[in-house]
């Protein structure tokens, strides 16, 4: 009996040109299975069973137009430029995003690797590694996680930060 709800999928509306190149770096950077194809959305499941794991990114004007609108009134307006660069730079555990787990330490680190890669082979995918933190580091929230921040430009203005995690094999488990 399912004790709790049980989040199934992640909905981002992103500008609509961004599609063709989010598909690019998703198909580069993550193994997800690209299940919806349509001129407006992508949508990629985790798993076979649709149900427990799905993220869908659907190019909307709205959200096109509201990255042009920020770009262009916050090199007008300093407190917006202040806000949205507090934004970016705020504690990444602290600001929006999503997480996933991985597997493996290996899987973790290689995927970390991939993505550090891409964001220096591929600046038009505006990818950032926000943050890492390994058990042990000084700046660790737990001993039991390996966590990293990435945030994908692409996606627009907010809303753009994934953390991957991965379980710390060395670590107690917490149940």
């Amino acid at each position: 009996m399912q004790e709790h709800d049980l989040w199934n999928h992640n909905n981002y509306a992103i500008p609509p040109g961004n599609l063709a190149l989010l598909e690019a770096c998703i198909r580069e950077l993550m193994p997800w299975e690209l299940w919806v194809k349509r001129d407006n959305m992508l949508g990629y499941r985790f798993q076979e069973e649709s149900e427990k794991g799905m993220t869908f990114f659907q190019g909307s004007e709205p959200a096109g137009l509201l990255a042009k609108s920020l770009d262009r009134l916050r090199k007008q307006h300093p407190d917006l430029e202040a806000a949205l660069t507090g934004m970016e730079h705020l504690a990444a555990d602290h600001n929006d995003h999503n997480g996933f787990i991985v597997k493996s330490l290996e899987e973790w680190e290689s995927r970390l690797a991939g993505f550090e890669r891409a964001a220096r082979e591929h600046p038009e995918w505006r990818l950032t590694v926000v943050s890492v933190l390994r058990p042990g580091d000084d700046a660790a929230l737990t001993k039991r996680l390996y966590q990293a921040w990435l945030r994908i430009g692409l996606l627009g203005p907010v809303r753009n930060t994934f953390e991957m995690q991965c379980l710390n094999p060395m670590a107690a488990s917490a149940a």
